[in-house]
């Protein structure tokens, strides 16, 4: 192979330049090249799409700009709509719950009481060691004492709880009473 001396002239082998570009051009093209990313504070203003805020834009308020004077004393325009006035519902008559044991006599309500069905049963769960509701025993507490009370009333009460404290007589005397165990004791002669 032969050898080619170098030459200093440019020729097909050397970077034709465009010598059409100024260099204000060049600058900017480099500059261009050279920032990349997002604009400085495209953070905190981002950009909004015009296409989704049409659709979601809120209706514009016609009195908005409005010039027509508005009034600042009272209203006396019969062009205004009229404001419907509130009126009240028609009072509805009380209800008074009538007792069924007040218009019982005594003995009539005492015997319903006995033949309470409900009472009955919850009597015999009381018996049973059940224990009851919260509004079952409030209710039977309430019968429980209205059947005293009927009682009382005309004088029915059982002489049992007489007895009872007869027997709390005896108790209480005998506990009142200076016992003395040393009377008893027996005495050993010690000689």
């Amino acid at each position: 192979m032969t050898r080619i001396k170098k030459s200093r002239t440019p020729g097909q082998l050397a970077a034709s330049k465009n010598t059409r570009e100024t260099a204000a051009q060049t600058k900017e093209r480099q500059r261009k090249a050279k920032r990349k990313g997002l604009a400085p504070g495209s953070r905190q203003n981002v950009p909004e799409l015009h296409e989704h805020n049409k659709d979601k834009q809120a209706p514009t308020d016609p009195r908005l700009g409005s010039k027509k004077p508005v009034p600042l004393g009272p209203a006396t325009n019969t062009d205004a709509p009229e404001t419907k006035k509130f009126t009240k519902p028609a009072p509805v008559a009380k209800i008074t719950v009538i007792d069924e044991c007040a218009a019982l006599s005594p003995e009539q309500e005492l015997e319903q009481l006995e033949n309470d069905e409900r009472l009955n049963t919850l009597l015999d769960q009381v018996d049973a060691g059940k224990k009851l509701a919260k509004a079952d025993g409030a209710w039977l507490d309430a019968r429980l004492a209205r059947h005293q009370q009927l009682l009382e009333q005309l004088g029915l009460l059982d002489e049992e709880d007489d007895e009872a404290n007869e027997g709390d007589d005896l108790w209480t005397r005998f506990m009142d009473t200076e016992f003395d165990p040393a009377q008893y004791e027996d005495k050993e002669d010690k000689s």
